[in-house]
């Protein structure tokens, strides 16, 4: 099944832009159409080939949620126990991620509906938004993941500079519908000495964006959470 992703006509991208280059990010609520809000999360609540997204040190790795699901619940503990532990002092993630634009690269899952969304991001009319937002013409394209945060997930604290890739921004299309506010799992914005500046909550058909570099994290899912934290994000580079 395919859809036409639609933006909501009513959003003005040079009414919010004074804010975000003031304030170097921004929420913006209701951004798709409530047609193609329901259909996005559709595929990301439907959505089966996930994969596990972690690092140990400077080695990323991405496995598929199956082997996770295989090992024995002794072997999850370890898994994780070892993830918490590297996370006391070094930058570390975990959390279920889906490389919309990798998987198209590598010519894999070919029609998959989750492919729409990097189609959409690099197109004129998303593009032309962004740059109206950003106040960067140079934006020239953007790459798109699937994310899904389970209880115990987190990203710590990091800036989203990359040595190869020329970042403006960074965009979230939040697609969480149920949360509470004692579970966690907020985009978390830091202070030069670690004060919490401003903090957003997972919602529903919700924009967020932020201007690179910004030292932010998503924080911890609670274990104790009933819900998942689903997203369609991605960066806007030159």
């Amino acid at each position: 099944m395919s859809k036409n992703i639609q933006l909501n006509p009513d959003i003005d991208p040079q009414y919010y832009s004074r804010q975000l280059i003031e304030n170097g990010r921004l929420q913006i609520p209701n951004f798709f159409q409530a047609e193609t809000a329901q259909y996005l999360h559709s595929l990301l609540t439907t959505h089966k080939k996930w994969y596990m997204a972690y690092n140990d040190g400077n080695n990323f790795y991405e496995s598929p949620i199956g082997d996770f699901q295989k090992m024995s619940p002794q072997q999850k503990q370890m898994f994780m126990n070892n993830i918490y532990s590297r996370a006391q002092n070094n930058f570390q993630y975990v959390f279920l991620q889906y490389y919309i634009t990798q998987a198209i690269e590598l010519n894999e899952d070919q029609d998959h509906p989750m492919h729409q969304m990097h189609h959409f991001v690099n197109s004129s009319p998303f593009l032309d938004f962004m740059r109206t937002l950003t106040g960067v013409p140079e934006i020239a394209k953007s790459d798109s993941y699937a994310t899904c945060y389970l209880p115990g997930h987190f990203l710590t604290d990091h800036d989203d500079n990359h040595a190869k890739h020329n970042r403006v921004a960074a965009y979230v299309f939040s697609m969480t519908k149920v949360w509470n506010k004692n579970w966690g799992g907020r985009l978390a914005f830091y202070d030069e000495i670690g004060n919490v500046t401003e903090a957003f909550y997972p919602t529903f058909n919700t924009l967020n964006i932020f201007l690179i570099p910004q030292s932010h994290a998503v924080q911890q899912v609670a274990p104790f959470a009933g819900g998942s934290r689903t997203s369609f994000l991605g960066w806007l580079q030159r």
